[in-house]
């Protein structure tokens, strides 16, 4: 047996660690009725199986004197290979605890994600204000 078809065999086992779901959103161009183009944020995929991992420390920014503060933290999100993701998509985080939503993330950019066999890791940035 090859590793691929051994790896292969342990994606459902990979899967159950998922405990999030995940929005994914893209940016793309429409037909408007006048003919014209514009673009808009379009969901691509609802309720993708998902894990979420932060990458690193989070770090308070203070840009400029007259500026807020800004938190920036890098994050992991790990989902099924089979999903695509497209660097600068949006991607949203939510945590459900059974029918009830607990905690929602929203990310401002997503970065090209890394495949393998088993899973898809996707390293994200999020931006907050103090």
């Amino acid at each position: 047996m090859d590793i691929r078809k051994l790896l292969a065999t342990a994606t459902k086992s990979v899967e159950l660690l998922y405990d999030r779901e995940a929005i994914v959103k893209r940016y793309e161009e429409y037909e408007k009725p006048n003919g014209s183009t514009s673009q808009k944020w379009v969901t691509k995929h609802e309720k993708i199986p998902c894990r979420l991992s932060t990458v690193g420390m989070q770090t308070l920014n203070n840009t400029a004197q007259d500026d807020a503060n800004q938190i920036t933290y890098d994050a992991k999100l790990f989902l099924s290979s089979e999903v695509d993701i497209l660097a600068g998509d949006e991607i949203t985080v939510q945590l459900f605890d059974g029918e009830i939503l607990i905690i929602t993330e929203e990310f401002t950019s997503a970065k090209k994600p890394f495949l393998y066999v088993t899973h898809q890791e996707v390293l994200l940035t999020k931006k907050v204000y103090a």
